[in-house]
């Protein structure tokens, strides 16, 4: 076969090719003179086995002419699933305004989809949450929600009408169990694990430590103890819900960790050389000096009465910066004394709007710098 009748092949059948013959088998690429896109159709393809010229918008108009149906048809399939169509039928594969008949929402609904059984509304089955009956749901439950509503799954930051102090229940679990507070469940752990005074004494003396008062009757108060191993006196000392977990007895003798029932603070802290910021809690000062050391600079600091509501806040602060796409900033290997997962670039986040989104969310300014 010579080009001459292979060009003339498939100019017959509308197509102009804009390169050489390469051959029976391989793509060819041809110009649609009805639609005037260029494609590589196979002269083969084209010729013997009848197949179209054009891959691009001819071949679309050609499936969406065989998809065509009329509107009544199409209409009686969605008013079979229960969707009154609002509009002529827009045609197959477009979404198709209709009113729900049993609750009245109106979606757009594809007819391809209806007829595959994927036709339920969602918002009859209450899966459809809006900010308004998200927040409705979590106020019935004694949370009062400090923010817009972040998703189903996602950390909710919300004051507990019952003990008014600050948390970040998801609204999944709030919906399937009803109220979610820390706190409230610590008192109701401790009421459960209360003991009486002869089971409180020894488990004090299992941990090496001496009652110096009578036990003050719940395992969530403080009891004023002196350590038999090194003579510290602690007061306010241990409560027995701390002690008989893994947070041990005395401090000085034991690891440290945060008492979240302890006065706290949360904090923003910057290191020039890694350009990154970061945020965290603690209940002690060594941890700003901890920074220091390792070239970090304070910037701002909140104090409050419990470190578990700064925990909460800290938590919130995590989940914004996270939701915008900012990744941590920091490795392990680059923080010797933890805490490189509250990080994140300087040149990703402006550290003035993180500062004004704390002060918003806690309602407060942050302390004044120490005086040098």
């Amino acid at each position: 076969m010579t080009e001459a009748e292979a060009v003339k092949a498939m100019l017959s059948r509308g197509a102009r090719p804009i390169e050489p013959f390469p051959g029976t088998q391989p793509p060819w690429k041809c110009l649609c003179l009805t639609c005037g896109e260029v494609s590589a159709p196979r002269y083969n393809d084209v010729v013997n086995k009848g197949t179209g010229v054009c891959s691009k918008t001819c071949r679309s108009l050609k499936i969406a002419a065989k998809l065509i149906r009329d509107g009544a048809p199409a209409a009686a399939v969605m008013l079979s699933w229960g969707w009154e169509p609002l509009e002529d039928y827009p045609g197959a594969g477009k979404p198709w305004p209709a009113r729900c008949v049993h609750c009245g929402v109106i979606k757009p609904k594809k007819l391809s989809h209806v007829q595959k059984g994927r036709g339920g509304c969602t918002n009859c089955a209450g899966r459809d949450v809006t900010n308004e009956t998200a927040r409705k749901l979590m106020i019935e439950a004694d949370l009062v929600p400090l923010v817009d509503y972040p998703g189903s799954l996602r950390p909710w930051l919300c004051r507990c009408m019952c003990c008014n102090r600050v948390g970040t229940p998801t609204y999944a679990k709030v919906r399937v169990r009803g109220h979610q507070c820390r706190s409230c469940r610590s008192e109701k752990i401790a009421d459960a694990l209360r003991l009486d005074d002869e089971e409180a004494l020894s488990s004090m003396l299992e941990k090496g430590l001496e009652p110096l008062v009578s036990y003050p009757g719940s395992t969530d108060l403080p009891w004023k103890t002196r350590c038999m191993n090194c003579e510290t006196l602690l007061d306010p000392g241990p409560t027995l819900h701390n002690i008989r977990g893994i947070q041990g007895g005395c401090p000085t003798c034991a690891e440290r960790g945060i008492n979240p029932a302890r006065p706290g603070y949360l904090y923003l802290v910057v290191h020039n050389g890694h350009r990154a910021l970061k945020w965290g809690i603690a209940n002690i000062e060594q941890r700003i000096t901890q920074h220091i050391s390792q070239d970090w600079e304070l910037v701002s600091r909140w104090n409050f009465d419990r470190t578990g509501d700064a925990w909460a806040f800290e938590r919130q602060i995590k989940a914004w910066i996270r939701s915008q796409g900012i990744s941590r900033a920091l490795t392990a290997d680059q923080m010797r004394y933890g805490g490189h997962t509250e990080t994140a670039f300087l040149a990703d986040i402006d550290l003035d709007l993180v500062q004004k989104y704390i002060e918003s969310l806690t309602g407060r300014r942050p302390e004044p710098p120490p005086m040098p």
